[in-house]
Order: C-alpha cells, then structure tokens, then sequence
C-alpha cells in the first residue's frame, strides 16, 4: 500500500506545472536599489592624505567639504600645504615673519596656478577660495587665527575644518 502511494504522488507531481517566479516583486527591489545607490553615489572623489603626527578633533557634523587648498599644522608645528613642508616653528610655537612670508607666497603660487589653468581649460573649475584646515587638536587658537589670517590675507575666503566623525 506503500508503493501505491508512492507512485500515485510521483505521478501527481509529474503532471504539476513547472514554478513561475513572480516578476512584480523582483523589479521593485531592484528599483529600491537603483534609487538607493543613486542617492548615496558620489562622483565627486575627494581624499584627504593626513600627516603622521596630526590627531584631529572629533565632531558631530556630517557636513562634506568641497576641494580646495589643504593646510596641515602638527602638534610639533610642522606646516604642510598640499602636503608639502612649509616651515616648521620653533619649539615654543612663535611665528617669525619670514614664515609668514613662506606660507603666505605658496598660498599666492596656487592661487595663480589655478586661475593659469582656468584660463587655459574650459573644463577647470577655477579658483573657489576654499582652505581644507586640519589641525591638530592640542594647538592652541592663537595658532589656527594665524593661519587663518595669513590664508585671508592670500585671497582665500572660505575656512572649512576637517574633522573626525564622531
């Protein structure tokens, strides 16, 4: 009796029409994923190569910064602009005026690189005035004012602070 059984379910499903996949279903979630990746693409790819020795402060912010000029201070006063050594201040932090001048004509040099290649590209998106700053998080005020002022003083108008996600 078994055996009856058996064949008799092995002949139903022998007679059953093959599975159908529901389409409806599958396209929606593939939609919410298209709209899902769009929305958090990015094509605009903008890193940022921060010095050993640079802890950056913690923040709430979610806010992205644009490209522009990036300026790096150390805790031991090495000054970095593009990554490249500017000058570094004495142990205690003072300013002389032949460092003022360094960073302020490097700043001045990239200014008037950028707006060489606009001229040159219709394509270059040209001088936006933006300082990426990333201090290091023990320097005092007095240190990022300075900078601040000499950045102004160049032309550059917008100060935007990177900081760590928190």
């Amino acid at each position: 009796m078994a055996n009856k059984r058996f064949i008799r379910n092995r002949t139903r499903r022998g007679n059953a029409e093959p599975f159908e996949l529901e389409m409806s279903s599958l396209l929606d979630i593939l939609v919410i994923l298209l709209v899902f990746l769009l929305k958090n693409y990015s094509v605009d790819e903008f890193a940022l190569k921060i010095n050993k020795g640079i802890s950056i402060p913690d923040s709430i912010s979610k806010t992205l910064t644009r490209k522009g000029v990036t300026i790096q201070m150390s805790k031991d006063f090495e000054v970095f602009i593009e990554e490249k050594l500017i000058t570094t201040l004495e142990n205690d932090g003072a300013w002389t005026d032949e460092q003022d001048v360094l960073i302020k004509n490097e700043l001045l040099a990239l200014k008037e690189n950028t707006e060489q290649i606009e001229m040159q590209s219709d394509k270059a998106s040209g001088f936006n005035g933006i300082i990426n700053l990333i201090m290091d998080r023990e320097l005092s005020y007095e240190h990022i004012d300075k900078i601040m002022d000499i950045s102004a003083d160049s032309g550059y108008e917008q100060f935007k602070f990177i900081v760590i996600e928190s």
